[in-house]
């Protein structure tokens, strides 16, 4: 009867534990779980807005996408990027179909996020506050508020082999010459915009427009 006693009390506390286990890790799965709209909050607000509405016409709304683009371009789209969108191909195939349910108003999660990396920030972060006046190659389109001010704004790709990180953000601070200030972005913004911009260190300095990057250094100057 001892024997049968210890058995069942092994098997009794191995159940409990057993089935808890398995609580957790499904417990562990649900806290992992995000949402096509957290995705789109944390991939595509900082252009489209939390709301959608976007900031036409550099970023268009995206509140009646689906009476534009139907669902597979749309995922295109996440996947290569166009004009001043940067390319989402990071993001998992799950991931964009997530953000894109969400957009053609249905629910929909998955249970991993890829992580961005501090370059890939740095290019959403670019394109929401710095393509309506800088390129960041010499082949990019030409910006929309490139207004008749008797010079262009600088081509930003690369402007890393020439300011430090200190520099840089001290000229977003400050908002030279015809510039806004960007004081309002946290630090760690304007480092990664400066992390995006020194991958192309190098890239395009045979195309360079020598004029450009001396009127941003003379706007530098004045302030």
């Amino acid at each position: 009867m001892k024997i049968l006693l210890i058995i069942f009390t092994i098997l009794t506390v191995f159940l409990i534990y057993g089935f808890k286990n398995i609580e957790d890790e499904e417990s562990g799965k649900k806290q992992h779980k995000i949402s096509g709209e957290e995705l789109f909050q944390m991939n595509c607000a900082v252009c489209h807005g939390v709301d959608k509405q976007g900031k036409p016409p550099v970023f268009p709304s995206l509140v009646t996408v689906n009476e534009r683009m139907n669902k597979e371009q749309v995922k295109e789209l996440l996947q290569t990027g166009r004009k001043v969108m940067p390319s989402f191909a990071h993001l998992s195939e799950q991931e964009r179909e997530a953000i894109t349910g969400y957009l053609f108003g249905k629910s929909t999660e998955v249970e991993t996020v890829t992580g961005i990396t501090a370059e890939q920030n740095g290019e959403h972060l670019f394109v929401a506050n710095c393509t309506r006046c800088h390129k960041a190659t010499p082949d990019d389109p030409p910006p929309p508020d490139q207004r008749e001010w008797g010079m262009q704004p600088a081509v930003l790709g690369g402007i890393t082999a020439r300011y430090s990180p200190d520099d840089f953000k001290n000229i977003l601070n400050a908002g030279p010459c015809y510039m806004p200030s960007f004081e309002t972005l946290d630090t760690k913004a304007k480092e990664d915009i400066y992390a995006w911009l020194q991958t192309m260190e190098g890239m395009f300095a045979e195309k360079s427009n020598h004029r450009e990057t001396g009127c941003f250094m003379r706007c530098e100057n004045r302030n």
